[in-house]
């Protein structure tokens, strides 16, 4: 019996990375008016960026529902495969709730263990690659589990955004929130807390922002000889730029880049780069 672990689109795992840890991601949607696209399948994340950028109206996004995850889970467990399925902070998706539903459709099948990450994207993303790489460990389903559900406590999540626009319009920020941060030639910094959006401060300009949340991150952990998760949304020379900043103050054991797909981009708005690493 093997531990397959499902996940996801808004994990946002490179595809290689993906491939190799044998993970199973199921795609949430992302529409455009009627055109209905699956999240990291149907449409490239340049063509997603170039889209958005076209159209006048915010693109909407779609959750995993259960008669997915009941045909990915059947597939599984047929296989005589225990699951864990790790899947976006319930405060900001359906999904997680949508794998409860089918869980309980597939009762006396066997056994499907559900974690809600309480992040998204490369906070998602980090949880999941660990989960996957205990289970080539040998590690049980059940410690599996309890170290998701303590490290999900214990990641520090920073987002730098352009604008705040695109998360306003999607219910994820307030309007009061969202009208704080777009101040004139400031960065808002998003975090995650108890699995929702807040602001966790403002810098002016990029890179000030950058140092802003490697000094956030450095006064609550040493990032030396850690993994460290780091994304951008159609923004690869930010990246790059922030990358450059972050070896200058540490030497992360393993840094993994990540592109923020479809679905986060529609509320991150293209710009944004993102930091991720475990308390």
């Amino acid at each position: 019996m093997a531990i397959k672990i499902v996940t996801d689109s808004t994990c946002d795992l490179p595809r290689n990375l993906a491939e190799e840890l044998r993970v199973s991601i199921v795609p949430l949607k992302v529409l455009f008016g009627e055109e209905v696209y699956r999240d990291g399948i149907d449409l490239s994340n340049a063509e997603f960026y170039a889209k958005m950028a076209q159209h006048k109206e915010l693109p909407t996004t779609a959750q995993v529902n259960p008669g997915e995850f009941s045909a990915e889970f059947l597939k599984h467990l047929e296989n005589g495969d225990e699951i864990i399925g790790i899947f976006i902070s319930a405060k900001l998706s359906g999904t997680y709730s949508s794998a409860v539903i089918a869980k309980e459709s597939l009762a006396g099948k066997g056994s499907i263990y559900l974690v809600d990450s309480k992040s998204a994207t490369i906070g998602l993303g980090m949880l999941v690659i660990q989960a996957a790489r205990m289970a080539r460990e040998g590690k049980s389903a059940q410690e599996i589990v309890r170290w998701l559900e303590n490290a999900r406590e214990r990641i520090i999540f920073y987002g730098i955004i352009n604008n705040l626009e695109n998360l306003k319009k999607g219910g994820r920020l307030s309007s009061t929130a969202a009208l704080a941060g777009n101040l004139l030639g400031i960065k808002p910094i998003i975090t995650l807390q108890d699995g929702a959006v807040t602001v966790a401060g403002k810098a002016r300009g990029q890179k000030k922002a950058y140092c802003r949340i490697l000094e956030e991150a450095q006064s609550k952990t040493n990032l030396d000889q850690k993994m460290v998760c780091i994304a951008h949304a159609a923004a690869p020379a930010e990246l790059l730029e922030f990358k450059q900043k972050l070896l200058e103050k540490c030497k992360p054991q393993e840094l993994i880049e990540f592109e923020i797909g479809s679905v986060i981009g529609t509320h991150t708005g293209a710009g944004c780069i993102g930091f991720c690493c475990l308390e």
